[in-house]
C-alpha cells in the first residue's frame, strides 16, 4: 500500500497472490550493502560506490549531515547523470519503489532525481522490507498445503521439479530451494559461482511463497541445510510434517544420473583435472561419516579413473559405493525418524501426472 505522501509501505513490493512484482524495484545502496542482502527482482543501482560512501560515512561523523551531502555531490559530480539516467531507464516503464538501507536520505534523493510521479522511497528502507518478509514467511507458508518431493539421491528430483515449473498457471507452484540457494544441497553440491547471502536466499523463499497464488506448493526434501545456507524454520517445520511424493527409479539409473551431473559435465566445463578434485575434496569432508577405509576406496577410484574419465564403467563403482553405504541409508534413517505419510508414488513420467492431477484436486477444491 501508499503510505504518507506518496511513500511506499514495505509491503507493496510483493503482495500476497499477485504473480508477479506489482513495481520495479530500484536499489540504491552500495555494493557492500548489497553483498549482505538483495531483494527479489531489485534493479542494483547504487547512489553511491562504497569508496564513495565511505567517505561521505567518515564526513557525516565529523561534520554532520550537511556537509557529508555537500561531499556527495561533490565527489559524484562526474557520474551522477548516468546513474540518474539508469535509474529512470527502470522507472519509466511504471510504478517504481526506490529502496536505501533505511528509507532515508538517499532513497528520498534518488527519487527526487528520477522526477517522475511513480517514483516512490519505501518506508524504512531495505531493512523494513526485510523484517517485513521474515516476519510473514510463517503465514506464506502456512496459506497453502505443501507437497515434499523425495527419493533416493540420483533418482532425478530436480529435473522432476524442471518438469513441474512449466509456468503454466494452473498446477503445482514449484519451489526450487536449490536454484535459490545455488546448490545442490550435499558435500558434493556445490555449482560454479557463490552462494547467496542468507537474507538474499530468504527473501526469495519469503516472497516466492507471498507471491504465488493459491496453489499447491511442491518442493523437494531438504537438510536444514542448503550447503552454507539454512532453511527459515517455518518452512522446515512445514516441510517435516508434510506428505511425501516418492520418486521411484533403479539404482543403474541413478548412477548414470550422478556420472552426468558429477563427472561429465563438470569436467566439460571445469577440466577433468579441477572436477577430480573436487570430489576428491568432497569425500574427504565425508571421511567421518563414510570411515577410512571407504574414503579411501573413493579416492583410490577416482585416481584410477582420471585416464578414462568420460568412461561410464570407470566411475560405476565408487557412484555405486557412495550411493549404497552412505547416502541411501541417510535417507532411510530420515524417512524413518520424521515418518511422514506417502501421498503419491511412481516413476517420473507417473509422479508428475499424478502431481499435476493433485494440485488440479486441490485448485478446484478451493473455488
Amino acid at each position: 500500500m501508499t503510505g504518507v505522501a506518496g511513500i511506499l509501505e514495505p509491503d507493496a513490493l510483493y503482495p500476497v497472490g499477485a504473480r508477479e512484482p506489482p513495481l520495479a524495484i530500484i536499489d540504491v545502496r552500495s555494493p557492500v550493502e548489497l553483498a549482505r542482502g538483495a531483494l527479489p527482482g531489485a534493479h542494483a543501482l547504487p547512489l553511491l560506490s562504497d569508496e564513495e560512501r565511505h567517505q561521505v560515512g567518515l564526513c557525516y561523523a565529523r561534520a554532520g549531515q550537511a556537509a557529508a551531502l555537500a561531499l556527495g555531490w561533490e565527489i559524484t559530480e562526474a557520474t551522477l547523470p548516468a546513474r540518474i539516467a539508469a535509474w529512470r531507464e527502470v522507472a519509466t516503464h511504471g510504478p517504481t519503489a526506490v529502496v536505501c538501507w533505511r528509507g532515508g536520505l538517499r532513497s528520498r534523493l534518488a527519487t527526487e532525481l528520477i522526477d517522475l510521479p511513480d517514483a516512490r522511497a519505501v518506508a524504512g528502507g531495505y531493512k523494513a522490507v526485510r523484517r517485513h518478509l521474515t516476519q510473514t514467511l510463517p503465514a506464506a507458508v502456512a496459506r497453502v498445503p505443501l507437497l515434499v518431493l523425495t527419493g533416493l539421491t540420483g533418482a532425478g528430483k530436480t529435473e522432476l521439479l524442471e518438469t513441474l515449473d512449466d509456468g503454466a498457471a494452473s498446477g503445482p507452484f514449484v519451489l526450487d530451494l536449490e536454484r535459490l540457494a545455488h546448490h545442490r544441497g550435499s558435500s558434493f553440491g556445490a555449482t560454479p559461482g557463490h552462494q547467496p547471502a542468507q537474507p538474499t536466499f530468504e527473501h526469495e523463499i519469503a516472497s516466492a511463497l507471498r507471491l504465488h497464488r493459491s496453489r499447491l506448493v511442491v518442493v523437494e526434501d531438504e537438510s536444514r541445510f542448503v550447503g552454507r545456507r539454512t532453511l527459515p524454520p517455518a518452512l522446515l517445520d512445514a516441510m517435516h510434517g508434510a506428505p511425501l511424493a516418492v520418486l521411484e527409479t533403479t539404482l543403474d539409473d541413478r548412477i548414470a544420473r550422478v556420472f552426468e551431473g558429477y563427472v561429465r559435465s563438470p569436467a566439460e566445463r571445469d577440466g577433468v583435472a579441477a572436477t577430480k578434485t573436487a570430489l576428491s575434496e568432497a569425500t574427504l569432508r565425508l571421511r567421518r561419516r563414510l570411515g577410512n577405509p571407504r574414503t579411501r576406496r573413493v579416492l583410490d577410484a577416482l585416481e584410477r579413473a582420471e585416464t578414462a574419465w568420460f568412461d561410464p564403467a570407470a566411475h560405476h563403482d565408487w557412484i555405486r559405493l557412495l550411493l549404497e553405504d552412505y547416502y541411501d541409508r541417510l535417507y532411510e534413517r530420515n524417512r524413518a525418524a520424521l515418518a511422514r505419510p506417502v501421498a503419491l508414488s511412481g516413476d517420473a513420467a507417473t509422479l508428475a501426472a499424478a502431481i499435476r492431477t493433485h494440485a488440479l484436486e486441490f485448485e478446484r477444491s478451493t473455488t
